[in-house]
């Protein structure tokens, strides 16, 4: 899903909300965040959220799905495991029936820096697009920015090397 198709599926979500008279939250997480607010990449292959009420949404989910030749699980709830309690979201886009929020930058940067897997490009190009955008020069900013949503023995050791690498290219 590219840019556009994301914010077609979302208001065909929200028609269907409409359609059943609910009203709908959803809060995005992950590559689609990436691709709507940071222009990182061009496409995702689902949408990580939470969403209320999740079944009525789950429902319409596949309703679309079925109409849009559409993954079971273009809209899945799958990140849950990675959110923090501390974790902050930002109003996107609000229609008839269902607002929907992103995660703050600050935010993304931890979740990402969490869910990491170093071997992964599109993992590492995000999270060098999100340094960027937040101006992070140093591991210390890097690690303040983490850990006010995570404890910082959550994280690979590893990913300290990795972002240390990051930050020198951006020097």
């Amino acid at each position: 899903m590219d840019k556009d198709d994301i914010i077609r599926y979302l208001k065909l979500l929200n028609d269907e909300l409409k359609a059943k008279d609910v009203k709908g939250k959803l809060s995005m997480v992950g590559g689609a965040v990436m691709c709507l607010c940071f222009n990182s990449r061009e496409s995702t292959v689902d949408i990580d959220a939470l969403f209320e009420p999740k079944m009525i949404i789950y429902e319409c989910a596949g309703s679309i799905a079925n109409r849009n030749n559409l993954p079971a699980g273009w809209l899945n709830d799958a990140v849950k495991g990675f959110l923090s309690p501390d974790g902050d979201f930002i109003n996107y886009l609000e229609l008839s029936n269902l607002n929907i929020h992103v995660a703050s930058p600050e935010y993304m940067l931890a979740m990402k820096c969490l869910a990491a897997r170093l071997d992964n490009f599109n993992e590492m190009d995000d999270i060098a697009c999100l340094l960027k955008y937040l101006g992070a020069s140093t591991i210390e900013e890097v690690i303040g920015i983490i850990t006010k949503y995570y404890p910082i023995d959550r994280f690979k050791v590893k990913l300290q090397y990795a972002l240390q690498e990051i930050l020198q290219e951006y020097e």
